[in-house]
C-alpha cells in the first residue's frame, strides 16, 4: 500500500460510521445477566448487553423505548457488531487498556463527555470493542483494500468538472433600509465611483462597510448576479432590493476558476476511492457473515416492538 494511503488509514476506517459504533457482546466476556435478546449461531446474548451498548454509546440521551424504529435500527447494529467481535475473537486479536486510556485522554474520546462519564465501565468497554473492531477490520478484512495510480488517473480523467475551482468574483457593499437613500446614494456613486469605499463607511448598514469581500460566483443570488454580470472593475450595479433592505454593489474584481493539475488532486482522490472501496468490502463482508449465521432475535424478551431486518 502507498504511504499516501496509509496516512488516510486511521481516518478513513472512522468516517465508515454504519459499521463503527461498537456493542458489548461475546467476544471477550459478558455483561449482567438476564434474558437472552438475541441468538447468534449457538451464543444467547442478554438484553443487559444491548443496554451497556446503548449507555456505552448515548450516555443519558439513550433513545427511549417508545422509539421503536430508532431502537430497531440499534439493534441491527448492535447484532453487526456481535458479529465483527466473534470474527475479531477468532483472530487472537485484543485491545489493552492502554488503549482504552489512550483513547479517552484525547484520541478520538467522545468530546461531550464529562470527566466522570469518561469512567463509566460501559463507556470504557464500549470503547475497548469499538478499537478491537477497527483491528479486525484493519488486519483482516481490509489489509488488501488500495488504491492503484492507474485507478487515480482514470478518475480524475472521467470526472474533470470536480477539478475545476469556481470563478470568484470580489465585491464591495452598501446596505441601506430606505429605497429612497438607496437613489439618493446611487446617483451619487454614479457621478463617482471612487467614492464608494467612502459613503459606504458612511451609510452602510452592513457591519463589513464596504470593504472587499470576495464570492464564488455560483453561490451569488441570482438578483446580484443579474446585477454584477455586465460589470468591470470600479463600476457600480443598480440597487437590488433584498428583503425590505436595498444592496448596492461595486465590482472590485473578477478571478477565473482554473482546473486542478492532476498531481493536485491525486492526494484527494486516492483517499476517496479507497473510502468506497473500504465500504463496499465491509458491506460485502457484513453480508456473507449474516448469510452464514443463524441468527434469531427473541422479541418476547425486547421491551420495544422489534422492527429490524432480522425477522422470524
Amino acid at each position: 500500500m502507498k504511504p499516501t494511503v496509509l496516512q488516510h488509514w486511521k481516518v478513513l476506517l472512522l468516517a465508515l460510521g454504519v459499521v463503527w459504533v461498537s456493542g458489548r457482546c461475546a467476544a471477550g466476556g459478558r455483561g449482567p445477566g438476564g434474558a437472552a435478546a438475541v441468538r447468534i449461531d449457538t451464543e444467547e446474548i442478554p438484553y443487559a448487553e444491548f443496554d451497556g451498548y446503548l449507555r456505552g454509546n448515548f450516555g443519558s440521551e439513550v433513545p427511549p423505548a417508545q422509539d421503536a424504529e430508532t431502537r430497531s435500527r440499534l439493534f441491527d447494529q448492535f447484532i453487526e457488531e456481535c458479529l465483527l467481535l466473534q470474527r475479531a475473537e477468532k483472530e487472537h486479536l485484543s485491545v489493552g487498556d492502554d488503549q482504552v486510556s489512550a483513547y479517552l485522554a484525547g484520541l478520538g474520546g467522545p468530546p461531550t463527555r464529562s470527566s466522570s462519564e469518561k469512567d463509566d465501565p460501559a463507556l470504557k468497554e464500549q470503547v475497548r470493542r469499538n478499537l478491537l473492531i477497527q483491528e479486525y477490520k484493519d488486519k483482516v478484512l481490509l489489509k488488501d483494500v488500495r488504491v492503484e495510480p492507474s485507478e487515480v488517473d482514470s478518475y480524475f480523467k472521467d470526472h474533470p468538472e470536480e477539478f475545476q475551482q469556481a470563478r470568484v468574483i470580489v465585491l464591495r457593499q452598501i446596505l441601506l433600509e430606505d429605497a429612497a437613500d438607496a437613489k439618493k446614494t446611487l446617483k451619487d456613486l454614479e457621478a463617482d465611483p471612487a467614492q464608494f469605499p467612502i459613503l459606504a463607511q458612511r451609510v452602510s448598514l452592513s457591519p463589513d462597510k464596504g470593504q472587499p469581500r470576495p464570492f464564488q460566483e455560483e453561490e451569488l443570488p441570482e438578483p446580484v448576479r443579474q446585477a454584477i454580470v455586465d460589470l468591470h472593475p470600479g463600476q457600480v450595479s443598480r440597487e437590488v432590493e433584498d428583503g425590505g433592505k436595498f444592496r448596492i454593489f461595486q465590482l472590485v474584481d473578477r478571478r477565473e476558476g482554473r482546473s486542478q493539475t492532476l498531481e493536485e488532486s491525486r492526494a484527494k482522490i486516492e483517499v476517496m476511492l479507497l473510502q468506497h472501496k473500504a465500504e463496499e468490502t465491509l458491506r460485502a463482508a457484513l453480508g456473507e457473515m449474516k448469510g452464514g449465521t443463524a441468527i434469531k432475535v427473541h422479541r418476547e424478551n425486547l421491551p420495544f416492538p422489534y422492527h429490524g431486518e432480522y425477522g422470524e
